[in-house]
C-alpha cells in the first residue's frame, strides 16, 4: 500500500517513542511526493508495516476529558484514520 504523508506527519512518527523496527526502513525510503503540495511524502507499505504505523499512531493519540482528540496528537489521529480507511489496507 503507498499512502500519502505530510511532512509533519513523517516527522511525528520519525520522532515516536518505540519506533518498530519494522518501520525504521520504511521510514527511511519514503519517497517524495509529485503532487507539489509542499513537503509531501509517500511511505510504500506491506500490510505488516502499515499495522505497526497504525499500532503505533494508536498509542500517540491522547482525548481529554470530554474525549476529544488534543491537538499536539492529531497528527497521529489523522494517520490513524488514514491507514484504517486506505483501500488498500
Amino acid at each position: 500500500m503507498d499512502l500519502a504523508v505530510t511532512r509533519e506527519q513523517l516527522d511525528a512518527v520519525r520522532g515516536a517513542r518505540h519506533l518498530p523496527d519494522v518501520l525504521k526502513q520504511v521510514l527511511q525510503d519514503a519517497k517524495r511526493s509529485g503532487d507539489g503540495e509542499g513537503g509531501g511524502y509517500v511511505l510504500h507499505l506491506t500490510y505488516e508495516e502499515a499495522t505497526a504505523l497504525n499500532e503505533l499512531c494508536a498509542w500517540n493519540v491522547h482525548t481529554d476529558a470530554s474525549g476529544l482528540v488534543s491537538p499536539e496528537s492529531r497528527v497521529f489521529d489523522d494517520l490513524v484514520k488514514a491507514i484504517l480507511t486506505h483501500p488498500d489496507y
